[in-house]
């Protein structure tokens, strides 16, 4: 497994849902999405069987993390992606999605190439810095400049210290964060 590589495809994965969400309409995503996890479900019933569907095998191989259940990120994301499509508006939950795409994405990426100080986690203060500018540079064709600076450093805090998979967190506390705060 490649560190590098699967973060590279967790981006690139959350972007496209982050575009979906943003381009097709909302009951149309919710059913894509809601399949997305009914199939991913199946696949994994089938991994955890030894069952091996080539292509879907090679991927969960190369990509996966040892001693997780196969397509755990995978699965995560995309249940996230539909809960916090359900709760939010489209436009929140893309923010959401998008934020844990480019953050957590460039956290890991960053901290490998550049982490000398750890920290919560084994997460290193230069990953986790970098993701948050990173972040804060992608939202700003987004949203405001102060918009872009809470979101970032509340995500970059929420990336680094969660109790639970950031997958399921991350979106969820960015949401309530758009939808509370008078912006």
């Amino acid at each position: 497994m490649n560190e590098f590589w699967r973060k590279t495809v967790h981006m690139v994965f959350g972007l496209l849902i982050t575009l979906l969400i943003y381009c097709v309409p909302k009951e149309i995503t919710l059913l894509i999405l809601g399949v997305g996890l009914l199939v991913g479900l199946w696949f994994i019933d089938l991994e955890m069987r030894n069952i091996n569907v080539p292509l879907i095998h090679q991927l969960l191989y190369h990509l996966e993390r040892p001693g997780v259940f196969p397509g755990k990120g995978a699965f995560y994301f995309v249940f996230t992606a539909l809960v916090t499509l359900i709760i939010f508006p489209s436009t929140v939950a893309a923010q959401g999605i998008l934020i844990l795409s480019v953050l957590d994405g460039m956290a890991t990426i960053l901290g490998l190439r550049y982490g000398r100080i750890r920290i919560i986690n084994h997460k290193s203060i230069e990953g986790s810095c970098g993701a948050i500018l990173v972040t804060f540079i992608v939202l700003l064709f987004f949203v405001d400049p102060v918009k872009a600076a809470v979101l970032s450093v509340v995500a970059g805090i929420v990336e680094l210290g969660s109790p639970i998979d950031d997958n399921l967190l991350l979106p969820l506390v960015v949401d309530l964060l758009v939808v509370m705060v008078p912006w």
